[in-house]
């Protein structure tokens, strides 16, 4: 991705490289410590550059200014463009055009200074390692402890004590350090069209999507059988005694009447389970990421949802502090996260806080549905 097209969410991501070091005594060491906080220094530093370019891209598309490009690799102006620049600021009788232009110039000077300032930390670093298709972050460290003479035994002691990522997008940049009996490593973007830590979330929201598919393809194929065990069951039952059996037959058609309605009730209606939000995290219900939005923990089974709200009948949802476990209804969190406010549901605070009513604004995306409303002060 063009780094001008980045967005602002993105970048917050690529912040956010990873810091991985290998302890082989218990005491961090300096040379390490002082590499990796170049590095981190480094990683920050290339995304106030980005974040400058955009900013600079976007003050030429205010000024109408769409012939210039800066250059790919450093996002700075050539000399030709900053003196044509300069120019038309000379020229130029409107105050507003020139202040915009002006801004342009001052952001390509902010850019220079930090492209300097990545020079002087790269220059302290080791060269690192760009990830190509198929490398693996396992692969790449061994590679690099062997060339050090590690013995292979100890090399894969050391990586064991890293926090290795699953896998790598070709262009990440991986710095390899290593000192007294130390391993660290530190990814970072590098050329890579998306930042580790998207990459990261990409692979895992993959691999739920494939499980989710195919439990849904079990439950279809069980339910598959389930009817036809039943059809069995009920020829049978007729060819052996169809009039003897009229009575015990009418009792079981009653008893599958009253089954049925039990589950069209449940498939209507919405099950769900009220919180405090850092208790259910607790729990182990409820899990709370850096990025991104509440999702199901390990705790997370059908038996804690206590709550059923039929919506054949209603559409609202009543929350107090109290049945919370708070003192005042400040936020109200809803997993799983898929669930849109304002899309699917309106959420209203009482003004006292004391009290809550989530509106179901689209009742089939709630039906038979597990929620979970994490409350928090």
């Amino acid at each position: 991705m063009h780094p001008f097209r980045r967005s602002t969410l993105a970048l917050a991501l690529m912040a956010a490289s990873f810091l991985m070091v290998s302890t082989a005594c218990k005491r961090e060491d300096p040379q390490i410590r002082e590499l990796t906080q170049k590095a981190a220094e480094a990683d920050k530093t290339s995304q106030q550059v980005n974040q400058a370019a955009s900013e600079e891209q976007k003050k030429l598309a205010q000024a109408g200014v769409n012939d210039v490009k800066p250059n790919a690799e450093t996002l700075q102006l050539t000399e030709e463009q900053k003196k044509a620049l300069e120019e038309r600021i000379k020229n130029e009788k409107n105050s507003s055009y020139q202040a915009l232009l002006q801004e342009v110039l001052d952001k390509d000077k902010e850019i220079k200074e930090l492209n300097t300032k990545i020079a002087k930390l790269k220059a302290d670093l080791p060269r690192p390692d760009v990830a190509r298709p198929n490398d693996s972050h396992y692969g790449m460290a061994m590679r690099f402890l062997k060339k050090k003479g590690v013995p292979e035994a100890e090399a894969k002691k050391l990586v064991s004590r890293v926090a290795i990522l699953e896998k790598l997008a070709p262009g990440f940049e991986v710095y390899h350090f290593y000192a007294n009996g130390v391993y660290g490593s530190w990814v970072s973007q590098g050329k890579a069209r998306i930042t580790p830590t998207e990459l990261q979330a990409e692979e895992k929201a993959k691999i739920e999507g494939e499980r989710d598919t195919a439990v849904a393809q079990g439950e279809k194929l069980q339910e598959e059988v389930n009817d036809l065990v039943t059809q069995k069951k009920q020829i049978e039952e007729e060819i052996t005694g169809l009039r003897t059996e009229k009575t015990k037959l009418i009792d079981e058609m009653n008893a599958l009447s009253a089954t049925n309605e039990k589950q069209k009730s449940k498939l209507n209606s919405l099950h769900y389970l009220v919180g405090e939000r850092k208790g259910l995290e607790k729990k182990g219900v409820i899990v709370i990421p850096v990025f991104a939005k509440d999702r199901s923990g390990a705790k997370w089974s059908d038996d804690l949802f206590d709550h059923d709200l039929d919506l054949r009948s209603t559409d609202e949802v009543k929350i107090t502090a109290q049945e919370a476990g708070v003192k005042a209804i400040g936020k109200i969190n809803v997993v799983p996260g898929s669930l849109v406010k304002d899309e699917h549901y309106k959420l209203t605070i009482s003004e006292d806080k004391q009290s809550a009513i989530i509106k179901i604004l689209t009742k089939d995306r709630f039906r038979n549905e597990k929620v979970v409303f994490a409350v928090s002060e």
